[in-house]
């Protein structure tokens, strides 16, 4: 295959502004499916809530939020401590400057910045890797296996995964969580997708009395349709959660993120709404992918679908489908995988079928 160089667009998903720069385009002529965000928006009404209340903008954020906080118990019914944040991503740094574990267990592919705190705090990466040969799927056995072995103070679990969209049963996370505690260890859940499922009660962890030694990690962005305001929380034993509130911007939660959070959480069958058009979106999206013989489809889980090229590198068919205005998100830099690999967000039917035909469109140009 030809022309294996990395792309020069942006590693992570949703920087259309990089993307424009690098074909001439407008970044609103771009469609975006490297980020996977909601395709049904955020709930109805939320702009003309904020707008209502942007004066509130000349006031410092609550640091405690406590309405925020209020909506979140509500929402999740939560009985164990947490914290809310700037995204899951402050979280995930915030969490490895306060716990600062010697070792930290990843498995691979999975989201980036397990990796990116772990070396930001100067502990030690230990990687599990996931087997191509059966669609990176997480084996129970296996990675128990590795904990027993490595003994690692801390271990992240994206469930589902991200980039692969693989999913573990509530049982099989338990399971693992206690192989954890058996050595001492720290097991971190990244439930960020997760509630875009319609079993999602039965499959988080929220929704019960979790082991004292596991974190829950919750974005409101995808959901609600919200990544730029970045809004999170973390919840976990009460160690854990105070050792995040003590290396914590008390203004890290901006006014706007508060309000919009109180104000999302209150919608009353948004969520799920969210997960029935979202499960029938990318089922159909799934089924057009799969006529294209020049690409492996992984079912899908939540709102994305992982996706291997088999005749050219995914910085090829990024930049081809830039040519159409549609912005995927090459995978290569996911420790783990190789050039072959993409991820395509769920959106509208319509913005779904605009992506099929560029891959279309690519394919014919494979074939001259």
């Amino acid at each position: 295959m030809a022309d294996s160089g990395k792309s020069s667009i942006s590693a992570h998903g949703g920087d259309v502004l990089t993307a424009a720069s690098s074909t001439g385009l407008a970044p609103e002529e771009i469609l975006d499916f490297s980020a996977s965000i909601n395709p049904l928006g955020p709930p109805q009404g939320l702009y003309e809530h904020l707008a209502e209340r942007l004066p509130a903008i000349t006031r410092y954020p609550d640091p405690a939020a406590r309405r925020l906080c209020a909506a979140i118990i509500a929402h999740y019914e939560l009985s164990a401590d947490f914290v809310p944040g700037n995204g899951a991503a402050e979280l995930i740094f915030l969490l490895l400057r306060g716990v600062a574990p010697r070792t930290v267990l990843i498995p691979v592919p999975t989201f980036s910045l397990y990796e990116r705190a772990t070396l930001a705090v100067g502990s030690q990466l230990l990687y599990h890797q996931l087997p191509p040969e059966a669609d990176f799927r997480l084996d129970r056995a296996q990675f128990c296996r590795t904990v027993r072995q490595l003994r690692p103070d801390l271990v992240f679990l994206c469930n589902p995964n991200n980039p692969t969209g693989q999913l573990l049963d509530r049982d099989e996370v338990l399971s693992i969580a206690e192989e954890i505690a058996g050595v001492g260890g720290l097991l971190v859940v990244d439930e960020a997708f997760l509630e875009f499922r319609a079993d999602y009660q039965q499959r988080t962890l929220l929704s019960l009395a979790t082991p004292r030694n596991v974190v829950v990690l919750c974005s409101l962005t995808k959901l609600f349709a919200i990544p730029g305001l970045r809004l999170g929380f973390l919840a976990g034993p009460d160690g854990v959660v105070d050792a995040v509130r003590a290396v914590r911007d008390p203004w890290s939660v901006n006014v706007l993120a508060q309000l919009a959070g109180e104000f999302v959480l209150g919608q009353d069958g948004f969520v799920a709404k969210s997960a029935a058009a979202v499960e029938v979106l990318a089922g159909q999206l799934a089924g057009a992918l799969a006529a294209l013989p020049r690409l492996k489809v992984h079912p899908p889980s939540v709102n994305y679908i992982f996706l291997q090229s088999l005749t050219k590198p995914s910085a090829v068919l990024l930049r081809e489908l830039l040519t159409a205005g549609v912005l995927i998100r090459d995978c290569s830099n996911f420790r783990g995988l190789d050039s072959g690999y993409v991820r395509v967000a769920v959106r509208t039917a319509a913005e779904n079928g605009r992506l099929v035909a560029a891959l279309q469109q690519a394919e014919r140009v494979t074939t001259k």
